[in-house]
């Protein structure tokens, strides 16, 4: 122990000289664990949302009792007799939204708050000193200081009035975008008059669940927790943000590798000293061991702390697009979890482990051998991906062969750029020339972080152009109406007079059926649409390849032939729905049968939909939801005229009647609210490759004074000087960026070949915006020569005569 004693005493004092080495080292690990971190979280606390029930007490919520398919709620004799049966821990919920004073909706959610009171122990600390007294906690509406906020003044004043009635408002943290409050309460302000929304179940094994499933029989549904829509959709999503976090990783760990070796090779006259005096080539060994242990889990650590920071910053647009898209049911707020810090470490160690392995010595020729061998193995290995990709995981192998393949031949490209015949004859120029080829193998690690933090940024930023291409071509098809109008009640009687009205050239529906589908052995929920009663309403769906809708691919039920329908592309490629199956549609004990005949477009939507006719729907007697009416104008009709009409006439809100283009402008501002996450990822990266680069050339600069000194005293200028090693800079990084434009439009083109299909169903074509992409480039190359500068000035500053001692 004294031999350990002294050696980390040393180097303690090593890391007190080298202050901006650990820094680096520390940044490095932390910033890229904090990307790992913050998406790990997110997904940790959405994992864990049913450990705690509704009413926010710690009771795991194990399944879910849900009306039966085709119903919205509840009924209140069903709660009745559930609430008597014996061994069961039942906790009733409502849902719903109410209109505020200023004519806002507020969503509400109503739960038992009277197990506050009975089970006060089970409640968190932060609901105990929210609660108010248990005499106004049956008329309190709770809310998240966040939607306080937005609601406004009156709000923040603690209270809110509905049906012109006031109700207290006490702020509590996590509770997202629904208010929560009693259920006797939600009850008044919904009129449910006893109805529940669902039931959940704390605790229930599969010997009691196999039971009630026989008590519920055509009365309600009994779901697991873990099969809720969320957890079946959110997947893909959750997916994506982790290998983009894990590529941020890897950009950090190129940080503290960087640090690593400069270390290393500052403390080998250190480490010689201590075995003269006496230390053990084992004893240093161990230190070095428990030294780089201990720095990886302080930087686990400072990184998780990040990381929360992070995902809470980020949760507001992740938790919009969950629910948007994926059907989140509760708001999501990160916390510390030690499970991160363990994620962290271990990521840490891992990269330690082969920072390790790289010091031994090799000899070239087997060092070469390997490389050659590791590019042979990478393109035969992206070729088979290429050719069998099938799954998520291979589809982002493929992208790592790629990103593999590039890290080997960049090394080989900048040492020919300096290695070739330049077309000048300057001594200076050809000094710069002569020594980047030593340069190089030091700036390689910041070099490679620099391509793949920009290769994945153009490939990000080729997959959302795409995206956004398809969407806009998409939504110009599918939204080809001029007016779309959802009242509160649609009524056969408005229909009918939209229908006889002169003004009107086509007058289509939205209805939805919620129904289900047994296909290979699983029960699937599935989607079941209509917007009309004839092909002719269908016109605007497009079919995989763009062919048009005909009667061939959607009609009614005849004499001699099943319904015809239409089968989304998340449902063929995720379900494996094929083309001239036929599939059987439950709600109930009500049946439908149709053969699929297309597969149509279906962006933004992952769950199984099926295009079926109005009159399908209403043979089965399904019940369906009638969300409204898309209206096209006859000739010579104003549209301001007409949507004005039908707000006087039929009592509508501005916010009910859309016209084309706002629905447009509504539609694909929710879908870019998807991409928001990963432009934060993309942001973050980058600054920790610019942050890389700057070091580099600062440690690098520092190596070089000697040599510096020499020039100056040879009369080259100190603008001379500078103006040289900028050029070199901005050679090495104008090939690294020529190098990531192609990376990128092959890991943008994996993303949508593969990736894209095989995790969202959707399927576009490559889109390249090349000024987009020179434009970003030329961004990122201007703040990198920027961060190269830097160190340049602060050297070329140096008194000369410091720098001509040191010879």
């Amino acid at each position: 122990m004294t031999e350990l004693r002294l050696i980390f005493y040393s180097y303690s004092q090593f890391y007190l000289r080298h202050k901006g080495l650990l820094l680096l080292f520390m940044l490095g690990f932390s910033l890229g664990s904090a990307l790992i971190s913050a998406i790990y979280g997110l997904n940790l606390e959405a994992s864990k949302r049913y450990s705690n029930s509704s009413a926010l007490l710690e009771n795991p919520v194990t399944h879910f009792i849900k009306p039966k398919l085709g119903e919205g709620r509840i009924s209140h004799e069903l709660w009745q007799s559930l609430s008597r049966q014996p061994n069961l821990n039942l906790e009733p919920v409502l849902e719903g939204r109410v209109q505020l004073e200023d004519r806002r909706w507020l969503s509400i959610r109503g739960v038992d708050l009277l197990k506050w009171v009975k089970l006060g122990n089970g409640v968190s600390d932060q609901l105990n000193q929210g609660q108010p007294n248990r005499g106004r906690l049956f008329d309190t509406v709770f809310l998240d200081p966040k939607v306080i906020a937005r609601l406004g003044e009156k709000t923040a004043q603690q209270a809110v009035t509905i049906d012109d009635t006031e109700y207290q408002v006490s702020p509590m943290e996590g509770l997202g975008h629904q208010a929560l409050m009693d259920i006797s309460l939600a009850d008044k302000l919904l009129h449910a008059n006893g109805e529940l929304s669902f039931v959940e179940v704390i605790e229930l094994d599969d010997a009691s669940a196999k039971s009630m499933t026989t008590v519920l029989t055509q009365k309600a549904r009994l779901e697991s927790a873990t099969e809720q829509a969320f957890d079946t959709l959110s997947g893909p999503f959750f997916f994506n943000l982790q290998a983009l976090a894990f590529l941020g990783y890897i950009v950090g760990a190129f940080l503290s590798f960087n640090a690593i070796k400069l270390a290393v090779s500052a403390r080998k006259k250190l480490q010689q000293q201590l075995y003269v005096l006496g230390c053990q080539q084992r004893r240093l060994t161990q230190a070095v061991v428990i030294e780089l242990l201990c720095l990886g889990f302080i930087s686990a650590y400072l990184g998780t702390l990040l990381g929360v920071s992070l995902a809470n910053v980020l949760v507001t647009d992740v938790g919009r697009v969950l629910r948007s898209f994926y059907q989140l049911d509760r708001g999501l707020v990160v916390g510390f979890d030690y499970s991160m810090v363990l994620l962290g470490f271990a990521l840490n160690t891992l990269v330690l482990v082969c920072f390790l392995i790289s010091q031994k010595t090799i000899a070239p020729i087997f060092k070469k051998r390997a490389v050659g061998g590791l590019f042979g193995l990478s393109i035969v290995s992206s070729i088979v991906l290429w050719l069998n990709a099938d799954n998520k995981f291979t589809a982002l192998m493929l992208c790592a062969c790629v990103l593999v393949a590039f890290f080997i031949v960049t090394p080989g490209i900048l040492k020919w750029v300096f290695g070739c015949k330049w077309p000048t004859h300057s001594p200076l120029l050809l000094w710069i020339k002569a020594d980047s080829k030593n340069q190089i193998n030091e700036l390689l690690s910041a070099v490679l972080a620099t391509l793949m933090a920009m290769g994945a940024a153009i490939g990000m930023q080729v997959m959302v152009n795409s995206f956004s291409t398809a969407l806009d071509s998409h939504l110009q098809k599918r939204l080809s109406a001029d007016l779309y109008i959802r009242p509160s009640v649609v009524s056969e009687r408005m229909g009918n007079e939209l229908k006889g009205s002169d003004k009107f050239e086509k007058v289509g529906v939205y209805w939805q059926a919620q129904t289900e589908l047994t296909y290979n052995a699983k029960r699937l929920a599935v989607k079941l649409v209509s917007f009309g009663q004839s092909v002719d309403f269908h016109s605007h769906i497009t079919l995989l390849g763009q062919i048009p809708v005909s009667a061939a691919h959607i009609a009614p039920e005849t004499s001699r032939e099943l319904a015809r329908c239409m089968v989304n592309e998340p449902g063929w490629r995720i379900y494996g729905i094929e083309v001239g199956e036929i599939i059987e549609l439950q709600q109930g004990a009500k049946l439908m049968s149709c053969r699929v005949s297309g597969i149509y477009y279906d962006y933004g939507e992952q769950s199984t939909t099926i295009l079926v006719t109005t009159s399908e729907i209403e043979n089965a007697k399904f019940v369906y939801e009638a969300y409204g009416y898309s209206l096209t104008l006859k000739q010579n009709q104003d549209i301001d005229v007409v949507a004005q009409h039908l707000k006087e006439t039929y009592a509508l809100e501005t916010s009910q009647v859309s016209v084309n283009k706002t629905f447009k402008e509504f539609a694909k501002q929710l879908f870019e609210n998807t991409f928001k996450v990963t432009h934060a990822l993309n942001l973050f990266i980058m600054m920790i490759a610019l942050f890389g680069i700057w070091v580099s050339f600062l440690t690098l600069g520092r190596q070089q004074l000697q040599p510096m000194a020499v020039l100056q005293t040879l009369g080259v200028t100190r603008s001379q000087l500078f103006w040289s090693k900028l050029l070199q800079a901005c050679v090495i990084l104008v090939v690294t960026t020529l190098l990531a434009i192609p990376l990128g439009i092959l890991l943008g083109w994996v993303l949508l070949a593969y990736v894209m299909p095989i995790a969202f169903g959707w399927s576009m074509a490559l889109v390249l915006s090349w000024p987009d992409i020179f434009g970003f480039c030329l961004v990122v190359l201007f703040l990198a020569l920027i961060a190269s500068a830097l160190p340049l000035i602060k050297l070329i500053r140096r008194n000369v005569a410091d720098s001509v001692t040191s010879l």
